[in-house]
């Protein structure tokens, strides 16, 4: 491959760049507001005493027959 032809991947270098760009900076600014802490906590908050941990509260509506036949 010549060098000419490398100048072609220059756009999607670039691209490369600024997307790695963002994904550092996206999670420092989530390491800074505190977002990245205590995952544990966070999740089991989800849950009251009407859909408690561990036990499954959801299902599936019956299926329903096709009263036309």
């Amino acid at each position: 491959m010549d060098v000419d032809n490398y100048t072609e991947l220059l756009p999607l270098i670039t691209l490369g760049v600024i997307f790695f760009i963002i994904a550092v900076s996206a999670l420092y600014w989530s390491a800074k507001k505190g977002q990245l802490r205590n995952f544990d906590a966070q999740a089991k908050t989800i849950f009251t005493d009407e859909e408690p941990e561990g036990e499954i509260s959801d299902s599936f509506p019956s299926k329903q027959k096709n009263k036309n036949n």
